[in-house]
């Protein structure tokens, strides 16, 4: 073989080279759009609709508009007017309306039996407006997006597609030679559909890959938290945040034998106002239980978080400070971490014009991402397979892959055995959709397993057990399994029980499990993981008055 030979095979071997790189690189874009091709599209959808979700309900529910004024009330009034106007139903939050103009002020709440409402209350005035379910068309659409309704793994799901988002936006660079050639590249209209379409999908790639990074950036980061972190046990980068204050024993007792009478919103915020008069309160979050603080959270000109960033944790009885946790203390990946949501979600500018701008920006990015989903599949479902035959021909493996590859598509088409993943989130989605719209509209309900009523000292008790929210139509009782108890305290005297626990305990009376109930009233409840063996076990709940006196009822697992 001559020097010229060998010289001359030298171009040929690199262009080999560039060629399996690119082949490869569209192999990986390509596999990342259509495997999940349906969940992605769910996904990218729900994302895009998911930004204005808060604009799109305001239009629907006119409970939601209000009239700006020049001041407003403090935003412990809100909370005040809720429970005068429902004294019946546990207040989880309130959304005081202090970024909103023409938005009311919102509170949720769980009506005992009932399910869960919003409440909206005008933040100018203090009066209630009055109520729509909480799962109105907005949230139903970012509940999806959020988890997909699928239970358990929905969350790891969507956030996985941030990883996905990356990879696709690498490979594609890649496979798109010297891209930087492509901003001004005008789509070649007059040729063949698939082209054009190409064309089209490569330029918007192009264009929109500044708000691809971000999304891609923010669910990969996502993704690393939960579930590489939680549960995964992966190290976590994000420093860990120390745990809220709490009410001792010695505090509890001084409030006396009685049911002491909390403080009201109007004097708790009041009380944080004067501490911190460069807050805007946001955010009021009541009591889990009698030992916790009344949490308020506020914004303090902050830039590129969330609302509500600065916390405040007041005693509810005294209405004395007990403890803070603002954005100056935070570390580097805490303030890291705090801007994910307002650059994936773009409500970082928070009010005004300006927030409802970045908003319609980051609405027409999803759509444009929406776009490019559903496009790759059309464009790439026979190149693909050409690209495949190519890669393989001449390979010493080309058989095998080929088998593995038919064996992976086996109806032919580009997802492949993944058309049996997709068709089964979609009965997931439809599903878990159904169930939600049902828990909130209704709550509890005949769902679980409902026990017996009877007298635990004083009060009169009916425990639920669920296997979970989204997992409600399953049976609660089942040996290892998780299950969330819900006592259900008779004749409004929920607010009498100074504690409440609910354990499991075996034949010969040993607890061997237990949890303390946290919670507005209604869909307060604690969380107890059952035995292998189920013979013998008896749950309980144990209720503490404000007298001190401890109560313990018990009901067998398997009798119901």
């Amino acid at each position: 073989m001559t020097v010229e030979s060998v010289g001359g095979m030298a171009p040929v071997a690199r262009n080999r080279r560039k060629r399996s790189t690119s082949s490869i690189a569209f192999l990986i874009h390509s596999a990342t759009g259509l495997w999940l091709t349906i969940l992605l599209a769910v996904v990218m959808i729900s994302g895009t609709i998911t930004v204005l979700f808060a604009e799109i309900d305001w239009l629907i529910y006119p409970e939601m508009r209000v009239a700006p004024a020049e001041n407003r009330v403090n935003p412990g009034v809100l909370y005040d007017s809720v429970l005068a106007a429902y004294p019946d139903v546990g207040v989880n939050s309130v959304q005081t309306g202090a970024m909103t103009e023409r938005r009311a002020a919102s509170a949720l709440v769980a009506v005992p039996g009932g399910g869960f409402r919003s409440v909206w209350v005008d933040q100018f005035t203090g009066q209630v407006i009055g109520d729509t379910p909480f799962i109105t068309v907005g949230r139903f659409i970012n509940v999806l997006h959020t988890n997909l309704f699928l239970p358990a793994v929905g969350r790891y799901v969507v956030n996985f597609f941030g990883v996905m988002l990356l990879i696709s936006i690498v490979t594609g660079l890649i496979t798109y030679k010297k891209f930087w050639r492509g901003f001004l590249r005008r789509p070649r209209f007059h040729r063949d559909g698939r082209t054009w379409l190409g064309d089209l999908h490569r330029l918007t790639a192009l264009w929109s890959v500044w708000f691809l990074l971000i999304i891609g950036l923010t669910g990969t980061w996502w993704f690393y938290l939960n579930p590489l972190v939680e549960p995964g046990g992966a190290p976590d980068i994000v420093a860990e945040r120390p745990e809220p204050p709490t009410l001792t024993t010695a505090e509890l007792d001084a409030l006396g034998p009685e049911t002491p009478t909390p403080r009201s919103g109007a004097e708790i915020v009041a009380a944080v106002q004067a501490a911190y008069p460069d807050m805007a309160v946001t955010l009021l979050l009541p009591p889990a239980n009698p030992s916790q603080p009344f949490t308020v959270r506020g914004d303090r000109g902050e830039v590129l978080v969330q609302t509500g960033i600065n916390i405040v944790y007041v005693n509810p009885y005294t209405a004395e400070i007990m403890g803070v946790r603002l954005s100056e203390d935070w570390t580097a990946t805490q303030r890291i971490d705090a801007a994910m949501h307002p650059l994936h979600y773009g409500t970082w500018a928070k009010s005004g014009a300006a927030d409802l701008t970045v908003k319609l920006v980051w609405f027409l990015g999803g759509a444009v991402a929406s776009f490019l989903a559903v496009s790759g599949l059309i464009i790439y479902m026979k190149r693909t397979r050409r690209a495949v035959a190519e890669l393989l021909v001449g390979t010493r493996l080309a058989a095998g892959l080929r088998k593995t590859w038919h064996w992976l598509k086996p109806w032919g088409g580009p997802m492949g055995a993944f058309k049996y993943v997709n068709l089964l989130a979609v009965v997931g989605i439809v599903s878990g959709g159904i169930l939600v719209l049902s828990l909130g509209a209704e709550g509890i309900g005949d769902k679980g397993t409902r026990f017996e009523t009877q007298a635990v000292g004083p009060f009169q008790v009916t425990p639920v057990a669920l296997a979970g929210f989204l997992e409600a139509d399953l049976p609660a009782i089942r040996p290892g399994a998780d299950a969330d108890v819900f006592p259900e305290i008779a004749e409004g005297r929920f607010r009498d029980a100074r504690f409440i626990r609910v354990g499991l305990s075996d034949a010969a009376g040993e607890d061997i499990d237990s949890a303390p109930v946290e919670g507005a009233e209604g869909i307060a409840h604690g969380h107890v993981h059952l035995p292998e063996a189920l013979d013998g076990v008896r749950l309980w709940v144990e209720i503490e008055g404000w007298d001190g006196r401890t109560h313990r009822g018990l009901w067998p697992l398997l009798e119901n």
